[in-house]
């Protein structure tokens, strides 16, 4: 018997049958779908940069450090994360439309607990809500969408729901700085109840239910083990710079991680129905594609931690010409996800490998080009290199999701979203924590500097600074070429005409 049942048939009182049929038959409805899953992903992301631009208003309003202030941020971050698989493996269990609509809900909640936050810990507990019910909707929102489009415009789909991510990347901290200036930071987050009260009753009427198989059970042990496994190594990463990456409570936490991942491995392949099915790992297109993923984020992510210091550090700029600086990789990709999806579609089964590949060979080219950056380059320059990278993620995600997608049939469409969404935010978390321990180590070898603490490397003149960066994106750009030899080498020639069949 498999793990993850397929959908359950249409019978005489049969609850799990759907309402409407599941395959798109009318363009307007995948377009409403479209519509509604792309404002709950956005509102997601909106949520992120809106928070970040907030974060010193908080501390200085409660008065609080920024050890503590960072819980905002990392706890929200944390539940996502670790929820995002056992969200998906919901969905295929009880229904995408449901557990979607009900993350929204439980968003907004989250959202306006947190306007109402009387003390800091109150508000980190309100962003924990809101990483419940963001996780509800990042696993769902691609399955979503892939349903309603169908195989031939899948990538276009999942095009616009990068689109959609990028738009929430690109405008959040630029919403998230007006509305906190003239506002004050509480509106900040009553906006997204105010979008969540509109498109909440709007997609509980247009969106149809999927296919479900209510005699599948959910499996507590795994989803625990998971949550435990993925919660301790966030943690450790973050407390790895603060604490040291020998220290006691790191250490710990790294070990405790280890441990979970190996109890939750060893109950998956013994439960009748596991929080992950690892027969999908013996998938190649499945597998393929998780990891150039993951490989893919771990690289890039070094720009996003790195580029602020080196435009305000070192080529002396203020932070508001920072900011337009940095907008033009998520709006290069914004522009050129749906694109790029469409391609992959119209050159049919080999066209996820090849426009992969392309853009893979783009963020290798793009992030060796960083290593080149000087004390002196006219800042263009560098935004030019930016708008690369913003290229190639644009070019490489889309048809990615779409051949992940492509591997599995639609039962296992939600598990499916919790990976896409799961090997993203790892990729990013564990990417940035490297990129600045690279650079910190750079700098401080430039600097001759054996008994230097890491906090003096921000101190360090401009030219020992560009140590840092040459050893951080040097790495990089050997991760983003490891990325492109797993996604042709690993990559089924014919993967999409196998999934069809």
């Amino acid at each position: 018997m498999n793990a993850v049942t397929a959908p359950a048939p249409a019978a005489a009182g049969g609850a799990s049958a759907p309402a409407h049929p599941v395959q798109p038959d009318s363009p307007r409805y995948k377009w409403t779908v479209l519509a509604v899953t792309g404002a709950g992903i956005y509102m997601s992301t909106l949520s992120n940069g809106i928070v970040n631009v907030a974060l010193p208003v908080l501390t200085r309003e409660f008065d609080a450090s920024l050890v503590l202030a960072q819980w905002v941020v990392l706890g929200y971050v944390l539940c996502i994360t670790g929820l995002l698989l056992p969200a998906g493996r919901l969905a295929d269990m009880v229904g995408r439309k449901e557990v979607f609509l009900g993350g929204f809900v439980v968003f907004a909640a989250g959202a306006a607990l947190c306007g109402l936050a009387p003390s800091l810990h109150w508000l980190i507990a309100a962003r924990v809500l809101q990483g419940i019910g963001g996780a509800l909707v990042q696993a769902n929102s691609g399955a979503l969408v892939t349903q309603a489009f169908g195989a031939k415009e899948r990538g276009r789909a999942l095009g616009m729901i990068g689109s959609c991510v990028s738009a929430g990347a690109l405008t959040g901290p630029m919403i998230g700085g007006v509305i906190t200036a003239y506002l004050g930071w509480r509106w900040a987050f009553y906006v997204i109840v105010l979008v969540s009260v509109v498109a909440t009753p709007v997609g509980w009427r247009l969106l149809r239910r999927s296919a479900t198989n209510r005699d599948q059970r959910f499996d507590p042990a795994g989803a625990a083990l998971f949550m435990a496994a993925v919660a301790s190594l966030m943690l450790g990463l973050n407390q790895g710079p603060l604490s040291g990456w020998s220290a006691p409570a790191t250490l710990g936490l790294f070990a405790l991680s280890v441990g979970a991942t190996a109890a939750f491995l060893w109950v998956e392949q013994r439960v009748a129905q596991p929080t992950v099915d690892l027969q999908l790992f013996k998938n190649r297109g499945f597998s393929a594609a998780v990891a150039a993923g993951f490989l893919s984020f771990l690289a890039i992510s070094a720009t996003v931690l790195l580029m602020p210091f080196y435009f305000q550090y070192v080529l002396r700029l203020p932070a508001d010409q920072t900011g337009l600086l940095l907008a033009a990789q998520p709006l290069a990709m914004m522009l050129l996800s749906p694109v790029s999806g469409l391609l992959s579609d119209r050159l049919g089964p080999l066209g996820p490998r090849l426009i992969t590949a392309a853009g893979l060979t783009l963020e290798v080219v793009g992030l060796g080009s960083l290593v080149f950056l000087s004390v002196d380059e006219n800042p263009l320059w560098a935004v030019a290199r930016l708008v690369v990278l913003g290229l190639a993620l644009a070019l490489f995600n889309s048809p990615n999701s779409s051949s992940l997608y492509a591997s599995v049939p639609q039962s296992r469409y939600g598990v499916v979203g919790g990976f896409q969404a799961l090997y993203r935010n790892l990729g990013q978390s564990i990417g940035q924590t490297a990129a600045g321990v690279l650079w910190s180590v750079g700098v401080l070898a430039a600097a001759g500097g054996a008994g230097l603490s890491v906090e003096a490397a921000t101190q360090a003149p401009p030219e020992q600074m560009m140590a840092g960066f040459r050893l951080a994106f040097g790495c990089s750009t050997a991760v983003a070429a490891l990325a492109l030899v797993v996604s042709m080498v690993a990559r089924p020639r014919q993967q999409a005409q196998r999934a069809a069949a």
